[in-house]
């Protein structure tokens, strides 16, 4: 390592929750995270030259240098600071890439604060998630350290204190996943859940259709697994929760197959009801 040069490392982060609460009409969508940073992590080191240089060790045989995001963070620093000279920027790859781990974006907030330093620009770490926002929504949370809540498209941050170490095994089961076409599965799954309820095709709901509060309503009160379970012994094609809970409802083929299910699970339940949806 030159002597004007330094050392500072992108660690990847961990997702203990995630849920999506909705899509905004660009394409992102809201999200309510609970994430916390690890300490496997990329390593990069800055010194000075007269324009914008990175090596990239350890990456993917696919990498293009030239998209990544450590040089969009460059040009974006560059751009919102004027400042008019270069870099020489060496980037160690350790985090495995699509793997949900942030790597790129633990890359890009270690970009930003090194160049930060180096260039002596004086952002300060709220102007730089300003600027991290703009390159992808987990910027923000890694330039920000240990537990915390991460709600928006990632840029409303709210610092947990009290957080632990925790040993943990990380396995990688196959192939990277591409973050856009995994959300872009995500929201095609309710097009299939609506599809798949105008055309009758109930058995493809279980694949389609989930409610995020269930596990939690269900350890809140147990009897609406078991409530679920005897819906789908008595005939249901798909039965889950509604809103927070605690009623559970299930979907049956015919009028006469929902009647001989309550004919026997109203005697096991004091509140059950008969119903259908409205055209």
């Amino acid at each position: 390592m030159a002597n004007d040069s330094f050392l500072i490392k992108a660690h990847a982060k961990i997702n203990w929750a995630l849920n999506v609460l909705s899509r905004r009409s660009d394409g992102y969508h809201i999200l309510d995270m609970l994430v916390q940073r690890i300490d496997l992590a990329d390593e990069l080191v800055f010194g000075h030259a007269g324009d914008l240089q990175l090596e990239v060790t350890n990456a993917p045989a696919d990498l293009d240098t030239r998209n990544n995001l450590v040089m969009k963070a460059a040009l974006a620093l560059k751009q919102a600071t004027a400042y008019q000279g270069g870099a020489r920027i060496t980037l160690k790859k350790r985090i495995p890439s699509q793997a949900g781990l942030g790597g790129g974006s633990a890359d890009a907030a270690a970009a930003l604060v090194g160049l930060n330093q180096l260039w002596d620009t004086g952002l300060t770490i709220a102007q730089l998630q300003a600027i991290g926002i703009k390159l992808g929504a987990d910027v923000p949370p890694c330039l920000c350290q240990g537990l915390m809540r991460v709600t928006g498209i990632g840029e409303e941050i709210t610092p947990i204190k009290g957080a632990r170490e925790y040993p943990l095994l990380l396995i990688q089961p196959g192939k990277g996943l591409s973050t856009a076409e995994v959300f872009k599965a995500f929201d095609a799954d309710l097009d299939l859940a609506a599809n798949a309820l105008i055309s009758s095709n109930l058995n493809q709901l279980d694949q389609v259709c989930k409610n995020q509060l269930q596990p939690v309503a269900s350890r809140m009160l147990p009897a609406i697994d078991q409530a679920v379970a005897d819906l789908l012994a008595h005939g249901a094609l798909f039965a889950q929760m509604t809103g927070s809970g605690s009623v559970v409802f299930g979907v049956f083929e015919s009028p006469e197959k929902v009647k001989q299910a309550h004919s026997v699970l109203r005697d096991r339940w004091p509140v059950c009801i008969l119903s259908k949806t409205l055209g």
